[in-house]
């Protein structure tokens, strides 16, 4: 007698189950970058447009609390240790940009964790998700005011306002996606 999938999945062993999630967060902190290198300079300003908050919302969604922060951690840990990673291949944690990447992990711990892989309506999902852009913007600003000395009015313009529209179309798309398959990747 063959076994079903179901069976196959629940009997997989312990470094099965490792290897799959180290190769799922993997692959999750590789699409961020790759996000990161589809970008709009704008000249106001040294924040890009990017597709990495899509990334990292849609990416949370579906793995859940643990997965989803561990790929914007690696991508993090990749990007101190030098690694080029970050919008136009720049590398390290300093600059501008450095406190949305803090806040990619505050908001796939919570979108993950509300969301996780489960059927939820579509205003669930754009609250979760729009909860989740408040923290990356909060983490954001107050790295632009506290750290790098930025007035927080100039903060405002330069980090937080010109993005509004753009994050509402991404969490709009990442909405759509997720609905159509909300536990697309929680078997892996």
């Amino acid at each position: 007698m063959l076994a079903t999938d179901r069976q196959l999945i629940s009997e997989r062993s312990p470094a099965s189950i490792a290897v799959s999630n180290t190769a799922t967060i993997l692959v999750f902190a590789a699409t961020i970058f790759v996000a990161g290198q589809i970008r709009i300079p704008l000249p106001f300003t040294p924040v890009p447009i990017t597709l990495q908050t899509f990334v990292v919302y849609l990416g949370a969604a579906w793995l859940g609390a643990g997965r989803g922060v561990a790929g914007p951690l690696v991508f993090a840990i990749a990007a101190g240790a030098g690694l080029p990673v970050r919008s136009g291949f720049e590398a390290g944690l300093t600059g501008a940009t450095a406190g949305y990447i803090l806040g990619w992990m505050l908001a796939a711990f919570l979108i993950g964790r509300l969301l996780g892989g489960q059927d939820a309506s579509t205003p669930r999902i754009v609250v979760v998700m729009f909860a989740g852009s408040a923290l990356v913007y909060t983490c954001g600003l107050l790295h632009f005011t506290l750290l790098l000395d930025v007035p927080i009015q100039q903060a405002l313009w330069m980090g937080f306002l010109p993005f509004l529209p753009g994050d509402a179309l991404k969490i709009a798309a990442a909405t759509m996606v997720y609905r159509s398959r909300p536990n697309l990747l929680s078997k892996f």
